[in-house]
């Protein structure tokens, strides 16, 4: 038998994904990005997108998120570009409290799902309750 009601979905995932894919990011805090890292048989090359080197987490690589007077084209351009220099490198986006977001001609929610790269969202807070699922390791 069909409902006829409204099936109660909320905005955010309930479930976690086991591991990042390309054009689906997955959402952590700095802590579990390092923990679940630590569990892998194979450690990525990590790169840190964010808006200042000192902001990169320990063993993580830099990635410019904005500079000044380079407007989101730009900033895209260079992202572009280190994809085809690091085809196999995953990217953390610095999504924390006090960081700038990267500067980009989408919103960064549209533009993240759109590249082919496992993608870590680096959040302050409870990563439950982002847009993106969380990254959490089958025990």
């Amino acid at each position: 038998m069909r409902r006829r009601e409204p099936l109660n979905v909320e905005p955010n995932w309930r479930h976690p994904l086991p591991m990042p894919m390309p054009y689906q990011p997955v959402c952590v805090t700095q802590f579990e990005a390092i923990e679940q890292i630590a569990k892998l048989s194979s450690k990525p090359r990590i790169f840190m997108w964010t808006d200042a080197e000192r902001n990169c987490i320990n063993g993580w690589e830099f990635l410019a998120s904005v500079r000044q007077g380079v407007p989101p084209q730009g900033i895209e351009a260079e992202l572009n570009a280190w994809m085809e220099q690091y085809p196999n490198a995953w990217l953390a986006v610095d999504l924390r409290d006090g960081i700038m977001p990267p500067s980009t001609t989408k919103p960064i929610e549209e533009y993240l799902a759109s590249i082919p790269r496992q993608i870590l969202v680096i959040v302050s807070g409870d990563s439950n309750r982002e847009v993106w699922p969380k990254w959490s390791l089958p025990v």
